[in-house]
């Protein structure tokens, strides 16, 4: 049935999105922060644990290697997330 498909590629598209989204919330927030505060790491974390919480149990290969290539650059950015 192609609505499966469809609604997987939809699916798909929507977590690459969220996953550019990560990148560049994560630029605007602590970009220009020399420093980082407990309060600015929390909320950090707190924002990855949740987009690998949604990412993690999909099955699909190219979603969940653009998660790790994402979190990868973040952590070349922002090594104290990690």
């Amino acid at each position: 049935m192609t609505v499966s498909g469809e609604y997987e590629k939809v699916m798909e598209e929507c977590l690459k999105d969220d996953l550019e989204w990560l990148e560049r919330e994560f630029e605007l927030l602590y970009r220009y922060k020399k420093v980082k505060s407990k309060a600015d790491i929390a909320i950090g974390n707190q924002i990855l644990d949740q987009f690998i919480n949604n990412i993690k149990n999909n099955n699909n290969e190219e979603v969940l290697n653009l998660l790790a290539i994402t979190l990868n650059k973040i952590e070349q950015s922002y090594p104290e997330f990690f």
